[in-house]
């Protein structure tokens, strides 16, 4: 009975998402006007990605992520320490487990530091999104965009570090940079709720995650990593799998829908075949597309008129930053925040994460254009 509940869940939220009923739409609509192949959905990104999935709920389901960011942030003795802590965590916990998964877990850890700790709350969001979204662009598995990239041009391990570590080393440096605008006076200690951990089932998981990663990056079949995940799954807790959100796969399956119909459209196909031949063409346009399809059709997108791989990377990186639409982990932090407030304070939300955002996509793409051009 439990079960079907849980399953029943997961149905009403898949279809009482937005960005899923939004997409359904238009691949219907691409259905029935455009010209879709069964080859316009890439199988081993969508394997890859409830691979990755079901390893990621396997450490939600212990908090992981929180129990180690709870133990360090006790220890803190000021506000710039626990903001450091906070951004560090979402800037290497989205390049682990994603840039969702960092803001899922440590915005809780925000408000519940917020009833104990003057913290500037808006502030502190914003940039944990900002870092999350740059953290998640250093791994292969760190957003969908990069799984699709990894997949489509068939990069290995080093080819994608070549890519990402410029770009994810400057952006490390400007997170110590921008703790300076936060007091490091004295605080009283930080309580945060126990956490118990289960060290056979933590060790099996590493192990677990370890085989997904080598099916992610083309090692090993990715049929054997999900077999795995799965197996994991079933191990540590069965309802674990009736959690994962199947509404992100189906989303995923309609941006490809609605990107194979698009791409054949003879205008755009014609323009963007034209355009896409240069690396600061690539770079721009990726960039502002994102801003207005959000990074990961943008990348599926362009990837079909452009072998500058480096340029569209860089280019939905830095566009995953500005708008809320940029990027799905935006929309979640916005999600969230309007979860845990009850302040009247949304409205301000939105206006100084949007302003964060932008000055940061200004930055960045300052930075971006100078990678692709040298």
């Amino acid at each position: 009975m439990a079960n079907l509940d849980l399953q029943f869940a997961n149905i009403k939220r898949i279809f009482t998402d937005k960005t899923f009923l939004v997409t359904l739409v238009l691949a219907i609509l691409a259905l029935s006007l455009g010209t879709i192949h069964l080859a316009d959905i890439d199988l081993k990104t969508i394997l890859a990605l409830l691979t990755l999935m079901i390893t990621i709920a396997i450490y939600e389901k212990l908090h992981l992520l929180r129990y180690m960011a709870n133990v360090i942030i006790e220890k803190c003795q000021s506000i710039r320490a626990i903001v450091m802590v906070i951004l560090l965590f979402s800037f290497f916990g989205a390049m682990l487990f994603t840039n969702d998964v960092a803001i899922l877990t440590l915005i809780p850890i925000v408000f519940n530091i917020r009833r104990q700790v003057k913290l500037p709350t808006i502030g502190l969001v914003s940039l944990m999104t900002v870092y999350a979204n740059l953290g998640s662009a250093m791994t292969p598995f760190g957003n969908p965009q990069n799984l699709y990239l990894v997949s489509y041009f068939h990069l290995d391990i080093l080819a994608f570090l070549k890519l990402s570590l410029p770009i994810g080393l400057i952006s490390l440096a400007t997170l110590f940079i921008v703790l300076f605008g936060f007091s490091k006076a004295k605080i009283a200690a930080v309580k945060t709720p126990h956490i118990a951990i289960n060290l056979t089932q933590v060790i099996i998981l590493v192990v677990t995650t370890l085989i997904v990663l080598m099916g992610v990056l083309s090692v090993i079949s990715i049929w054997f990593a999900l077999i795995a995940s799965l197996a994991c799954a079933f191990w540590i807790k069965g309802e674990i799998v009736a959690e994962v959100d199947y509404g992100i796969i189906l989303t995923f399956i309609n941006f490809f829908i609605i990107v194979g119909a698009v791409s054949r459209i003879p205008l755009i196909h014609d323009f963007l075949a034209t355009y896409m031949t240069h690396n600061t063409s690539v770079f721009t346009t990726s960039v502002g597309m994102s801003q207005v399809i959000s990074n990961v059709p943008a990348a599926v997108l362009l990837s079909k008129f452009t072998d500058h791989v480096a340029a569209l990377y860089l280019g939905v990186t830095v566009g995953g930053l500005g708008t809320f639409i940029a990027s799905l982990a935006n929309l979640l932090a916005l999600r969230q925040y309007q979860a845990f407030v009850h302040d009247g304070t949304v409205k301000k939300f939105i206006r100084q994460f949007t302003l964060i955002n932008v000055v940061y996509l200004v930055i960045f793409f300052g930075i971006g254009f100078v990678l692709v051009t040298i």
